[in-house]
């Protein structure tokens, strides 16, 4: 029989589930790179080895709007459909790699950080309201 600090490491709990690591981020909204001041604008959870790569952004683009006044709202909006739908159509992978490569100015990804997730729908949806009111 395994010992539970074994079955801990390895990311075991007693509901029976495996915990993955999965990458997370968030897309900032950056109108001006010399000062650096941001606003998140969507939260993504990614599983590299494949399973879950899911997205959320902001519901109400008038926190944008605060934040910057001459924000192009329908741009962001725009670009959320296409991020989203590309999600959707199983595309997360290759938008992730197309938004590392090309994104720059106004829209920006955090540094990736790491979370052991037993859930990742659950967690997505945490992460979305801690990040993006």
């Amino acid at each position: 029989m395994i010992s539970a600090a074994i079955l801990s490491r390895i990311g075991y709990h007693a509901t029976g589930t495996m915990s993955r690591q999965l990458q997370f981020f968030t897309l900032r909204y950056t109108p001006n790179i010399v000062t650096g001041e941001f606003i998140n604008i969507a939260v993504v959870l990614y599983d590299p080895s494949g399973g879950f790569c899911g997205i959320r952004f902001v519901s109400d683009w008038q926190r944008v709007r605060r934040f910057d006044a001459d924000a192009d709202i329908k741009m962001l909006e725009a670009l959320s459909v296409d991020i989203e739908g590309q999600f959707r159509r199983g595309k997360g992978e290759e938008i992730l790699k197309t938004m590392e490569d090309s994104f720059s100015n106004a829209v920006q990804l955090s540094p990736r950080t790491f979370h052991l997730v037993s859930d990742p729908a659950q967690e997505i949806e945490k992460l979305a309201f801690r990040y993006l009111g």
